[in-house]
Order: structure tokens, then C-alpha cells, then sequence
């Protein structure tokens, strides 16, 4: 659905109640964390023994945007591993 047709059949109180109900009882399916689960365990066995991700490594999370310094910190942890 698009944002304008969501608009149109949702106003901003209704989508907000959603939001908080979906996040607080996790009524509604979560492609996301599925994804997680599956992926971690296909790595698991090509990971190196106490490093193997979680579901959770694979889920976009909220949290505030990162500086520079913090994202070129998270990118050389992801070679590092990708190297191990």
C-alpha cells in the first residue's frame, strides 16, 4: 500500500495505535525476525565455534543515526568477521 492510499483509508491516530500494538504485543507476523532466525542458522555451522550471529544481528532496529566515526567503526567489525 502506498503512503498516499494509507493516508487516505488510515489517519495518523489509528496508525499510531497500530504501531504501538505491533510493538508492544508483537501481534503481526515479523518477516524480519524470521529472516534473522533462518539466516542465523544457515551460518551457524560456517562460523567460527562461540561466534555464530544471532537472529538479532539481522533486524533493523530503531536507534539514533550514527556518526561517521561509529559507522566506519561497525563497518571494520563486519571484515573482521567476514575475514575470521
Amino acid at each position: 500500500m502506498t503512503v498516499r492510499e494509507l493516508s487516505r483509508r488510515m489517519d495518523s491516530q489509528e496508525l499510531s495505535e497500530w504501531i504501538a500494538f505491533t510493538r508492544y504485543f508483537q501481534a503481526l507476523p515479523d518477516p524480519w525476525r524470521q529472516t534473522g532466525l533462518l539466516t542465523s542458522a544457515v551460518l551457524a555451522p560456517y562460523s567460527p565455534a562461540g561466534k555464530a550471529p544471532k537472529a538479532e544481528d539481522f533486524n533493523p532496529i530503531e536507534k539514533a543515526p550514527q556518526h561517521e566515526t561509529q559507522m566506519k567503526a561497525e563497518l571494520q567489525k563486519l571484515l573482521a568477521f567476514a575475514n575470521d
